[in-house]
């Protein structure tokens, strides 16, 4: 049954139609406007419109870019990411 999700993405809300849970779409809105945001630190005087066209263009090559890598260099490639992340956290976090 569609629902509908209110998110922010570069400062502006929008109402969305959905049958998705509210968590996907506010992640989803999220990683949109963290995109939007990157690209704007880089070009601060480029508009919303063509920074979202710019951030749609990047994500949707990183998905060409995924969808076109083999299963196995995939793996190991989300294992190195992550073996990346648990050595950011473990020196963040106080040791046990």
């Amino acid at each position: 049954m569609p629902g509908t999700t209110t998110v922010e993405i570069f400062g502006r809300r929008f109402d969305l139609r959905t049958t998705e849970p509210d968590e996907r779409i506010t992640e989803l809105a999220r990683f949109v406007d963290r995109r939007m945001r990157d690209i704007a630190d880089v070009s601060p005087h480029v508009d919303t419109a063509r920074l979202a066209v710019l951030a749609a263009l990047n994500i949707a090559d990183e998905l060409l870019k995924e969808q076109a890598t083999e299963p196995g260099t995939r793996t190991e490639r989300i294992r190195q990411r992550v073996e990346g992340m648990i050595e950011r956290l473990d020196a963040v976090l106080p040791s046990q």
